[in-house]
């Protein structure tokens, strides 16, 4: 499935190596500073086959993908770089079809994402697609920052 209408944004199978060549915003960063064992993560996501890499002109964007927690609930994660704004239209369209499918693949009834309060811009993005928020996790983040829970039903 295409997820992009736009030619100049293309989805690529996410590799466990690209973040660690994308100038990543400073939110995303901090995952390989405050979660000792990141690289891990990162290679379980590759494996997981749910995740991917958008590419826009030749920059990477963004990676993300699904992660299973049980039957018909579902975790999504994003890392993203300064290039998402100039494409926001089409990465947010891109990411709908995204979850839409994916609900379908994996026959959720769940798909949940966490938002750090500090990041604006995610928060405003979590809205964006439809995700409805559930309320803040006092201390939740491997810092200790707040983050607020979203979830879309299906």
């Amino acid at each position: 499935m295409t997820y992009s209408n736009n030619p100049s944004v293309r989805l690529v199978p996410f590799h466990w190596a690209h973040p660690l060549s994308m100038d990543l915003r400073e939110h995303d960063k901090a995952h390989f500073r405050n979660i000792p064992d990141y690289i891990e993560r990162l290679k379980a996501f590759q494996e997981m086959k749910t995740a991917y890499t958008a590419v826009c002109g030749k920059n990477m964007a963004c990676c993300f993908g699904v992660t299973s927690l049980w039957v018909g609930v579902a975790e999504a994660w994003m890392l993203t770089t300064y290039h998402v704004e100039r494409n926001p239209i089409s990465l947010t369209r891109g990411a709908m079809r995204y979850f839409n499918q994916v609900a379908i693949d994996m026959q959720l009834h769940r798909l949940q994402i966490t938002v750090d309060n500090s990041n604006v811009l995610a928060l405003r993005w979590a809205n964006a697609l439809q995700f409805k928020q559930e309320g803040v996790l006092q201390g939740y983040g491997p810092n200790k920052s707040d983050h607020t829970m979203f979830a879309r039903l299906y």
